[in-house]
């Protein structure tokens, strides 16, 4: 991949792999409020899931906040119960899985647009390593992007007090940190999904750290002073 040619980069504020999952389930309770023993085998609980699971993905990639992610779900879940107060009431009120749409309507139902169909068709029936994996491997990994995924994790997690604090030096210390934790993250990391994942993950640790501690992770010592030279346009 040429360094012109990114993609879009999207490191959120993680959560744990169990918040992701119970917001998942979640969004599957309002179709299914009351499912029985049968759920991990009828085929209309386990294709509406395997929806709920790629749009849940869509927008923790998407998403470059946990508001925004949980406001993403949040629109999901408005649309799916808007769009079953529509529907006429199912015949069946003793099947817990009546409410789900036929296979060929669910894909309007979720709200998925055709290229993000083709996505998941395409994830549910994989024809091969070819595309999917080269475009994910290790190689599109550039320097430029790298520089990229620190300078956002820098203004995410640990955003500058004011415009200055980078100009002085102030952010030196843990730009450094970030660095460290970006080459370790591409030393270890089999492709790039696992990149974002292992960078994202030890960022927002050392921002835990930094919030546990109450320490500030802005230097004290201004590096480079700034001069400002304001001017007067007199008529």
């Amino acid at each position: 991949m040429d360094d012109q040619e990114l993609p879009d980069i999207i490191i959120p504020n993680p959560l744990p792999m169990k918040a992701r999952e119970d917001l998942m389930e979640k969004i599957v309770s309002v179709v299914v409020p009351h499912p029985n023993i049968n759920a991990n085998y009828d085929a209309r609980m386990i294709e509406f899931k395997e929806y709920v699971k790629y749009l849940e993905k869509k927008a923790f990639e998407r998403a470059h906040s946990r508001d925004e992610y949980y406001a993403m779900l949040a629109r999901l879940m408005y649309r799916m119960q808007k769009l079953l107060e529509m529907r006429p009431r199912r015949a069946d009120s003793n099947d817990p899985y009546g409410d789900i749409p036929l296979s060929h309507e669910l894909a309007d139902f979720m709200g998925l647009t055709q290229e993000e169909l083709e996505e998941f068709d395409e994830e549910q029936n994989p024809q091969g390593p070819s595309a999917a994996d080269e475009a994910i491997a290790k190689s599109t990994i550039t320097p430029k992007l790298r520089r990229t995924v620190v300078d956002k994790l820098g203004s995410m997690l640990f955003p500058p007090p004011d415009p200055f604090a980078y100009l002085e030096g102030r952010m030196d210390s843990i730009t450094r940190k970030l660095e460290k934790i970006e080459a370790k993250a591409y030393k270890e990391c089999d492709d790039r999904d696992e990149y974002y994942n292992m960078v994202s993950l030890r960022a927002y640790r050392l921002q835990k750290e930094y919030k546990k501690s109450g320490k500030s992770y802005l230097d004290r010592i201004v590096r480079y002073p700034v001069l400002v030279i304001r001017t007067e346009v007199v008529e």
